[in-house]
């Protein structure tokens, strides 16, 4: 499971920013039961809030390419190739200085923090450490690595087996984790495979590209389980239907050819299978009759919420993290608030599985649906004057007594996190240029009531220093 993220100098992400899922002691009344790790209590969802542009998209980017880098870094990228990442691009510094992306997780019962530093040219920093399960400020050395030369990696005595011969395969652009798991090696391949296999990241906004998992979960033993969820969104489905299309034998050479004229250094096996996704349609119940329906033909939140299906099932069953941009892409909040709750409630999520989202549908923050998000759960980015995102959680603020006093607020500006409009701009575009000191806006109005944060709670400290 995740317990939390740490990224620097990555897109929007100019300064060091930290998401956590370890829910805060003074909530763990309220806590939904979910799997724990010693004295850790982890959260199975986190939602992120934020205006246009503030960054929300760019955190979850980052833990991609994060997870991209591990899995491809030794095998994928080049010799001698540059590293293309993505750095802070408002101001001269900060393309020359490093990225640095971190995680906390938990597997089968250990705790580790495994992270690195990059810049365009070469690793220059990483490392892995576990804590003990008793104390967690003791923390045990499995490598550190402090320069590009596969040489300045030291390793500690609790990482067995084959160490140095690995080491020695190394290259200045590909990570020590990315070359063990590639050699085999047990103990950091299952770290590896957390980065490879545990995370699916779903782009919401494009049901097309999620379809894939939905599919493959209709012909394996997910079939009735998607169909339980089609029909609970009340979308008059009753069934789904499948039927495979053939390529044309023409159109496959020409595929073919097209890929050799693009790398003539290609080889293709001729027996080659170039299967197109099937023909989906969707089986409608009406008057007694069914009619079926071809998926093109359905609205965009009926193939969205199709699509999502595949990927949070397959979450939910193997207990991954789920990582959504834009979760609100095309449903209407009640449903929205369904798929969260598949996360919040123990009795369908029996597998520890987590879903990090970001999001505009304030309903989660209301009394309004079942699936309402405590404060530890709730997230903000906000834009800064020179374009660098923050971010920040609402339990840095105190929280006013009433059912709906976290929508209120952050509709009020009072967590941050929103668009601020300036009318002024709006009247000089609309010929009212006379109105900068006119009556008060709506929201300003609304502003005037917005409270002072109430000062940062210290969220948990995962890392306290110990020794080695």
């Amino acid at each position: 499971m995740l317990l939390r993220f740490r990224v620097a100098n990555y897109a929007s992400l100019r300064d060091e920013q930290e998401l956590s899922l370890v829910a805060l002691d003074e909530h763990r009344n309220l806590a939904v039961q979910t799997p724990t790790q010693d004295d850790l209590s982890v959260l199975p969802v986190a939602a992120i809030y934020g205006g246009n542009a503030s960054g929300k998209s760019n955190l979850l980017q980052a833990l991609r390419f994060m997870a991209g880098a591990v899995e491809n870094s030794h095998q994928r990228w080049k010799p001698g190739s540059s590293i293309r990442r993505n750095s802070f691009r408002f101001d001269d510094e900060s393309r020359d200085k490093e990225s640095e992306f971190a995680v906390d997780i938990t597997l089968n019962g250990v705790h580790y923090e495994y992270g690195f530093s990059l810049n365009s040219e070469a690793v220059q920093s990483e490392w892995l450490y576990s804590f003990a399960r008793q104390q967690r400020t003791v923390r045990r050395t499995l490598f550190e690595r402090s320069s590009p030369d596969g040489e300045s990696i030291r390793f500690g005595e609790h990482l067995k087996g084959r160490k140095k011969s690995i080491r020695d395969l190394v290259r200045p652009n590909s990570l020590f984790l990315s070359a063990a798991a590639a050699n085999n090696h047990p103990q950091l391949t299952e770290i590896y495979h957390w980065f490879e296999d545990q995370i699916i990241y779903i782009d919401a906004g494009e049901p097309w590209l999620n379809l894939t998992k939905t599919l493959h979960e209709l012909e394996a033993h997910g079939r009735e389980n998607v169909l339980r969820l089609l029909n609970h969104a009340d979308l008059g489905i009753a069934n789904v239907k499948q039927e495979p299309r053939q390529i044309e034998k023409r159109v496959r050479d020409g595929f073919v050819a097209l890929l050799s004229a693009l790398d003539p250094d290609l080889t293709l096996d001729e027996d080659i299978d170039f299967q197109p996704p099937p023909k989906v349609e969707f089986v409608h119940q009406v008057r007694g009759g069914e009619y079926a329906l071809p998926m093109e033909y359905e609205s965009s939140g009926t193939r969205a919420w199709f699509a999502l299906l595949g990927p949070i099932l397959n979450g939910l069953s193997r207990g991954r993290l789920i990582v959504v941009d834009e979760l609100d892409a095309f449903l209407h909040p009640l449903l929205v608030g369904e798929l969260v709750n598949l996360f919040q409630n123990p009795n369908f999520n029996k597998n520890g599985a987590q879903i990090v989202f970001n999001t505009h549908d304030v309903t989660l923050l209301s009394s309004l649906t079942k699936a309402r998000l405590r404060r530890d759960q709730v997230w903000f980015t906000d834009r800064t004057p020179d374009g660098a995102t923050e971010l920040h959680p609402l339990t840095r603020y105190r929280v006013r007594d009433g059912q709906d006093s976290v929508l209120r607020g952050y509709l009020l500006g009072r967590y941050r996190g929103v668009p601020i409009f300036d009318d002024y701009f709006l009247d000089v575009a609309l010929g009212r240029q006379n109105s900068r000191h006119a009556d008060p806006s709506p929201q300003q109005a609304l502003e005037a009531e917005a409270g002072e944060p109430a000062g940062e709670e210290p969220l948990p400290h995962l890392l306290r220093r110990g020794s080695n």
